[in-house]
């Protein structure tokens, strides 16, 4: 009896313990699945949180290429603009020389054309005269004359016989 009673005690003992451990298990699950779920929230707000940092940083990083792009772009605005400017210049430059040498020439022209001109009246005003005094004789004289009569006068002496 002795042995039974112990056998029971020892069972009763075992499964008190088995009842404690059990329920200290069991309100330890439940403490581990409520710090689960706030395990569980945090790691999900962290991951959000996570994810919002991560946006912020990627539209920081657009923004910035964005404004770099910005700034790539207007320089090269600019050089075209400048390259437009010199070209419209150079252009002015040539317009403005071949002007000048167009001008240059036109005066070379008049020049010419009033030394010719010059020439012409000069030779109009000196014209030769020829007169007779012999028949045999001529002699030219030079005469000027006024520019309105522009015709070579040639004067002859009465003809008289040779003979008489």
């Amino acid at each position: 009896m002795h042995s039974l009673r112990r056998s029971r005690a020892l069972t009763v003992t075992i499964s008190g313990l088995l009842a404690l451990s059990g329920a200290g298990a069991l309100s330890g699950c439940a403490q581990l699945e409520s710090s689960e779920k706030g395990s569980a929230r945090s790691s999900e707000e962290a991951a959000r949180s996570e994810e919002a940092a991560q946006s912020k940083e990627e539209a920081a990083e657009v923004a910035k290429n964005r404004e770099e792009l910005s700034l790539i772009e207007s320089g090269k605005r600019e050089e075209e603009a400048e390259e437009t400017a010199k070209t419209t210049e150079a252009k002015a430059k040539a317009r403005a020389k071949k002007r000048e040498k167009d001008a240059e020439q036109a005066v070379k022209k008049k020049q010419r054309e009033a030394a010719a001109k010059r020439q012409a009246e000069a030779k109009s005003k000196t014209q030769t005269t020829t007169t007779k005094t012999a028949p045999s004789q001529t002699v030219t004289v030079k005469k000027k004359t006024p520019a309105h009569t522009r015709s070579q006068e040639t004067i002859s002496a009465p003809s008289t016989p040779v003979g008489e």
